[in-house]
């Protein structure tokens, strides 16, 4: 089924996902400074390896949120370069459905990572 799609609600989205990213890179932030009190403390050497782990974990997602901040923006210029409005049968861009793909992965992964993040932090000294 065709369906047109104004450009407008295509940039809503991507701004809103543009927005998430953000906001998961403040929250990766937090994390890592929560990380580095651990780090300075003396913890055991368990918890260390863990701290290392989460460290290694968080690196990680920042790149990842990185890379999907730049694609979403690539993916709103290249929608802005298009007509006012995209006729689309769920693919209103070459890259719409592959960002919402990716964007759909990344929210996923960043959810068991805070949970795992949560379930360590009781375990703190």
């Amino acid at each position: 089924m065709e369906i047109s799609t104004p450009t407008e609600e295509l940039h809503q989205q991507l701004n809103s996902w543009k927005e998430e990213v953000n906001e998961v890179r403040a929250e990766v932030k937090m994390m890592r400074e929560r990380l580095e009190q651990i780090a300075l403390s003396k913890a055991s050497r368990e918890v260390m390896t863990q701290v290392e782990h989460f460290e290694n974990r968080l690196l990680r997602q920042r790149e990842v949120a990185d890379e999907m901040h730049h694609d979403i923006k690539q993916c709103a210029k290249k929608i802005s370069d298009t007509p006012v409005t995209v006729t689309h049968d769920d693919r209103p861009v070459d890259d719409f459905d592959t960002i919402q793909h990716r964007m759909e992965i990344f929210q996923k992964l960043y959810v068991a990572l805070k949970e795992d993040f949560n379930h360590f932090m009781p375990c703190e000294p």
